[in-house]
């Protein structure tokens, strides 16, 4: 006897499953680039992507969640309510990207690549003057900044700075302090040395950096005491006015591991107590194991560690200079 089986089988548009679009993450990197910048142009050298690119990027996510993102203005871009709203979201997708690449990062304990370090200015400077001391097998790029903002985007893997950061899942540490103190050549340090702590400021020419860094406590300290009096010259970053004290035109603070050190330097100045600066290792918790970044960290702690007389401008003789508060 032969038996058949019926087998019912439903129509294909019964059958087949619901397709829903799901925006794409390079249409939400594009999204969130344009919410931080406010322009098409300023996205586009963010990202290294073209703007007629980050157009398409943009209209297709908009395609899919079904909203406008933006409204297309004559002076730019300006972000919706519905944008505003889906910010959020967006930005937790970001980090949830970035947390899982650290966390591969971690893994495979970074060996094959060079470790980044970030760091502010001074301490990019005195790092790079240790670089001959680094372990063998540490391949190692210090790229000067202060935004730890890089570490979240996994732009950097570890950094150090002058304060500690305001948010993020970091590990820090205390690596110790950098002093400063004003420097001069020879002759024009002599000539304000006889003018006295009262009269130096009003009387000697001074050079200090550019606007930019009119906030630093540094900056700030020298155009509070010469009050008013105009700079001579202003440098955009500490190896451009190292240069311009060597030439006499005026007077300026340095970190004294790079004064001291200088032969064509002289200290006008002690060490000024009330500018030393408190230096912080800063490392995402998701990478403080990983092998290469231990190794990186551990050397910039021992260099911190072990050049500490260097950094504080202490010397056998107590200090050369005035003593300025």
């Amino acid at each position: 006897m032969i038996r058949y089986s019926i087998l019912y089988r439903a129509p294909p548009s019964a059958e087949a499953p619901m397709t829903t679009k799901k925006p794409d993450w390079d249409h939400i990197r594009v999204f969130l680039a344009l919410a931080r910048t406010g322009s098409l142009r300023a996205a586009s050298q963010e990202l290294g992507v073209s703007q007629p690119t980050l157009g398409r990027h943009l209209s297709a996510l908009e395609d899919v969640v079904g909203v406008v993102l933006f409204d297309r203005l004559p002076e730019g871009l300006r972000m919706t309510e519905a944008g505003r709203d889906l910010r959020p979201r967006a930005e937790a997708m970001e980090e949830a990207a970035f947390a899982f690449h650290r966390q591969g990062d971690a893994i495979s304990g970074i060996r094959d690549r060079q470790v980044r370090l970030t760091a502010s200015a001074w301490s990019a400077l005195f790092l790079a003057g240790q670089i001959n001391s680094k372990p063998d097998g540490l391949y190692l790029e210090i790229r000067q900044s202060d935004d730890t903002q890089l570490l979240t985007k996994r732009e950097a893997d570890f950094a150090v700075r002058h304060g500690l950061p305001l948010t993020g899942d970091f590990i820090t540490k205390r690596l110790g302090t950098i002093s400063c103190a004003i420097y001069a050549t020879e002759r024009l340090a002599y000539d304000m040395r006889g003018m006295g702590p009262d009269r130096v400021f009003s009387d000697a020419p001074w050079i200090c950096f550019s606007e930019e860094f009119d906030l630093y406590e540094s900056q700030r300290w020298l155009l509070a005491h010469i009050d008013g009096n105009k700079p001579l010259f202003r440098a955009g970053n500490t190896a451009m006015l190292q240069n311009a004290l060597r030439t006499g035109i005026g007077a300026g603070i340095l970190p004294c591991f790079l004064g001291d050190r200088d032969p064509a330097l002289a200290r006008v100045s002690r060490p000024i107590e009330t500018l030393d600066s408190d230096i912080w290792l800063i490392v995402h918790r998701d990478l403080r194991a990983a092998e290469g970044i231990k190794q990186a960290t551990n050397w910039v702690a021992d260099i911190y560690k072990r050049r500490v007389m260097q950094l504080s401008g202490a010397r056998a003789s107590g200090g050369e200079g005035m003593e300025l508060k």
